[in-house]
């Protein structure tokens, strides 16, 4: 029964393979029996001498299965003349040497489950071969020096890619069993290959034109024929017990060898004990030493570590100090992304919601002017029936008014023959004057036309959700790139290289923000020059003042309703919800009627009922509200409860100068010193001056590096940057003065 070895994936022989090898090598060599074990030994290669000591052991069975084997070779197979069985199967074996023929005593062959593709020609030398397995291989073809052995008795090649038999099998007259696939077999026919060996024989020999003939009648040549039994005594026999008696005194001399080898052995086994002893009490020794010096090195050691860590320690606390601010300075940049994410999610659900309700106006208006048509077209029926009634009454008229015309023609002519001399000058003058006139009122219509276009490009602009939406969200990326720009300078003086990192990934992440959001802007400018110019398209129709109607269609786009609510909020909460960046939230705080002593009240959990559901915008209109409530306190204002709605109207149209103001001071005296710092950093990041001339303040953004470091005079030669060296993309001029 064989032995599964599950293959490891880094081969290596353990412990108990090197042992196994090692006791069944030296089994080998003291033991009479004909058989050389080295199975299950875990080895990737047949160890060097084995074929030699089969040779001089006189060994007849080498076995080799359920190893690691990659090839056979492991030294002269001329060695293994004597050998009779060789077992390799479970192994990966993936070819045979060519001399394996030279093994003519050989009669088992067992090659189950390797790798093998093919058996080489030479096997057909193995004349004594009786059994050849060479089952779950990748056998595709059989040599047909197969054919030439003339002993094979049984033949396996199951599990392989074999599909036809060769025809000369046949000639193999010894062969008992033969084992296939006969499903998978096409020449002979599976149907003949399922019935057995035998059928399978016999339509072989049928092709070759061959007789066949029971394997029974060839099977006798050979085997060996049994030896003789002695039934008396004779001179045969005497000498056959002589014989016997030189072969005991032999084995009874071999007997006492083995006897001295064994004393022997046991004598170098308790010298090797002893001096194992030896060594264990030498290496206690070297231990103790080792665990001395161990402990003196380790005293060594916390000396210096509680040194190193009184000296860490002030470092720490230094460095916290100098990095408390910087920490704030980071978190007010990821709620600065938080906040721009939020606004564009949002932007863009109302986006949508705008582009559908573009769509149904679109749709309205294509009914309204099916609906026009139609009632012009009925319209011009009635007056055509009332000119045709106007027409049969006129004619009555138009006879006594010819009457009439021709009486005073006559009198005409004579006073037009008196006065043509006169009045010929005045005409002319009148008709010179009237077409200078004229033109003069088509200039002026015309240059109203293009003023009133401007109006109205001016305003689509400035009503379009999406433009200020980037146009504030770049502005925002632009100062805290700013700020970046200047704590990185700071942190560089302290050689932080960690928070370098961090800073550099974050500035990297709003400048492909930036870059992002202007190219946004760009397409949005497309967008709207594309619909002027389909607008023009509509007006060149001939719509008169076509642009004021657009103008005035634009400015009531928004129901009178929500305008006249938003114009009833205070302006002290239309000014903190700007300033947050909420004025998309301007009519959701009418709704509610918001009040400057309700806003002052709200929490954080209140303004997400409300329906605020980003956590930038909550955490900047709150801290806009406490910084009002600081300045009233601090002012002595009082809120504003009731406020007229042109006031409210004007601070309305007024565009909000920053998009992100300072924190309010913290009532706490640490957290205000480190409040005042932030305050420092962020003021000299927005006024930081020229990395180059020191003097003007510095207003180009470099990408991709995302640094603010230079100023308009000083970036025009520029190819890296001053700050990190790296190459400059792309410059960009900031879109508001960084006062």
């Amino acid at each position: 029964m064989s032995i599964e070895v599950k293959m490891p994936l880094f081969r290596k022989q353990s412990e108990k393979g090197k042992k196994r090898q090692e006791r069944q090598e030296y089994l080998a060599q003291d033991n009479p029996e004909p058989t050389f074990d080295l199975s299950a030994c875990e080895i990737s290669q047949i160890p060097s001498g084995v074929f030699a000591r089969c040779k001089i052991l006189q060994k007849e069975a080498l076995l080799l299965h359920d190893n690691w084997l990659g090839s056979i070779s492991g030294g002269k197979f001329s060695d293994l003349i004597t050998l009779r069985v060789l077992d390799v199967h479970n192994n990966e074996i993936k070819v045979l040497p060519e001399d394996i023929g030279t093994l003519v005593n050989l009669q088992v062959l067992n090659l189950e489950g390797n790798k093998l593709k093919k058996i080489p020609e030479t096997i057909g030398d193995l004349r004594s071969l009786q059994t050849l397995n060479v089952k779950k291989n990748k056998i595709s073809h059989l040599p047909g020096t197969l054919c030439e052995l003339p002993c094979l008795r049984l033949l396996d090649i199951s599990d392989n890619e074999v599909t036809s038999l060769p025809q000369r099998l046949c000639y193999i007259r010894t062969l008992e069993t033969l084992v296939l696939d006969a499903s998978r077999m096409k020449y002979p026919d599976k149907e003949i290959c399922k019935k057995g060996t035998e059928d399978t024989m016999k339509f072989l020999c049928s092709v070759t034109g061959l007789e066949y003939q029971p394997p029974s009648n060839f099977l006798l040549n050979i085997l060996e024929p049994p030896k003789p039994v002695a039934s008396s005594w004779s001179s045969n026999s005497l000498k056959a017990y002589q014989e016997e008696a030189k072969m005991m005194k032999s084995l009874e001399q071999y007997q006492d060898v083995m006897d001295k080898k064994r004393e022997d052995r046991t004598a170098l086994e308790k010298m090797m004990r002893e001096e194992q002893e030896v060594q264990a009490i030498m290496a206690a020794k070297v231990m103790s030493q080792k665990q001395n010096l161990v402990d003196a090195i380790a005293k060594d050691q916390e000396r210096i570590l509680d040194g190193l860590n009184q000296l860490s320690e002030k470092k720490g606390v230094e460095r916290e100090k100098m990095f408390g601010a910087l920490k704030e300075v980071e978190k007010s940049a990821d709620e600065l992304l938080v906040h721009l994410l939020d606004m564009t999610e949002k932007a863009k659900k109302t986006e949508e919601l705008l582009d559908e309700l573009e769509q149904e106006r679109s749709v309205k208006d294509g009914l309204f002017e099916v609906r026009w048509e139609e009632f012009q077209t009925l319209r011009k029926q009635e007056v055509l029936r009332a000119m045709k009634w106007s027409l049969q009454d006129d004619e009555g008229m138009e006879r006594l008014r010819q009457e009439y015309t021709i009486d005073k023609d006559n009198q005409n002519k004579r006073n037009l023959e008196q006065e043509t001399l006169i009045a010929g000058d005045q005409v002319e003058s009148c008709l010179y004057h009237r077409e200078v006139h004229q033109k003069v009122v088509m200039e002026t219509l015309a240059e109203q036309e293009q003023l009133q276009k401007q109006a109205f490009e001016v305003l689509l602009v400035a009503k379009d959700a999406k433009s200020n939406r980037i146009n504030s969200q770049i502005r925002l990326i632009e100062e805290q790139l700013m700020q970046l720009t200047l704590v990185e300078q700071e942190r560089k003086d302290a050689r932080a290289e960690m928070e370098l990192n961090l800073i550099a990934e974050k500035r990297i992440a709003l400048s492909a923000m930036l870059s992002q959001l202007l190219e946004e802007r760009d397409m949005r400018q497309v967008e709207i020059r594309k619909r002027l110019s389909e607008m023009e398209e509509c007006r060149e129709m001939g719509q008169t003042d076509y642009w004021l109607v657009q103008y005035q269609r634009l400015m009531d786009k928004k129901p009178q309703r929500l305008i006249d609510s938003e114009n009833a909020l205070e302006v002290e909460v239309v000014k903190i919800l700007r300033k947050s960046g909420a004025d998309d939230y301007l009519p959701v705080f009418a709704r509610h009627k918001i009040t400057i002593e309700t806003i002052i009240q709200l929490t954080e959990d209140d303004l997400k009922q409300i329906g605020v559901h980003e956590v930038g915008l909550r955490k900047s209109i709150l801290l806009y509200t406490e910084e009002m409530r600081v300045e009233n306190k601090l002012g002595g204002i009082t809120p504003t409860v009731e406020t007229p709605a042109k006031e409210v109207v004007t601070s309305a149209e007024e565009p909000s100068t920053s998009t992100q103001a300072e924190p309010s001071a913290p009532d706490n005296p640490a957290a205000g010193a480190m409040f005042q710092r932030q305050r420092s950093i962020i003021a000299r990041g927005m006024n930081s001056e020229c990395s180059i001339c020191l003097e003007r303040e510095s207003q180009v953004i470099f990408l991709n590096c995302g640094h603010i470091c230079s100023c308009v005079m000083c970036c025009g030669p520029l190819t890296l940057c001053p700050l990190c060296r790296a190459p400059i993309v792309q410059k960009i001029k900031l879109s508001q003065p960084t006062t």
